[in-house]
């Protein structure tokens, strides 16, 4: 005789329930990590301060290159991989070339912002007298931060 009060019907439900659970859960975490690696295309866009953006890592890091051409100094804003909030770097100096008639190279320094722990920086800051010059700025930002070189260029629409 089987149990009593349908035993054998919610031991054969849970036998299908868990495992169909953790499948769920299994798809949704592979989801999530394959989502997290796909390379993210920003350069069409503009980051939270109104300047271009370039791609380090394969969306890991984004940097925001915003112009002040009255002063001819440029500003380097370093984001998370969603553009969104500042991402501190351990980057001694990180570099700018611009696509100009000869090439500009700017030499961005670290310039901390507050909330900025010690030994990085979410910004850099750099003046050459081409920043004044074009109208839209084309290039590329190149450094190094934890020990891996990264390049990613850039185009102001």
């Amino acid at each position: 005789m089987a149990g009593c009060c349908g035993s054998d019907e919610r031991s054969r439900a849970r036998k299908v329930f868990w495992p169909a659970v953790w499948l769920l859960i299994g798809a949704f975490a592979a989801g999530l990590w394959v989502w997290e690696r796909q390379p993210h295309d920003h350069h069409a866009e503009v980051g939270p301060h109104g300047g271009p953006l370039a791609d380090w890592g394969d969306g890991a890091i984004h940097l925001q290159v915003v112009p002040d051409r009255d002063a001819g100094a440029v500003t380097v804003y370093v984001l998370d991989r969603w553009a969104k909030k500042p991402k501190p770097i351990d980057a001694g100096a990180i570099t700018l070339s611009l696509k100009t008639d000869p090439e500009s190279v700017v030499r961005l320094e670290p310039a901390p912002d507050a909330g900025d722990p010690a030994g990085r920086s979410s910004r850099f800051t750099g003046r050459h007298p081409a920043i004044m010059a074009e109208a839209k700025l084309s290039g590329t930002v190149s450094g190094t931060a934890g020990g891996k070189s990264y390049s990613g260029d850039l185009s102001q629409k």
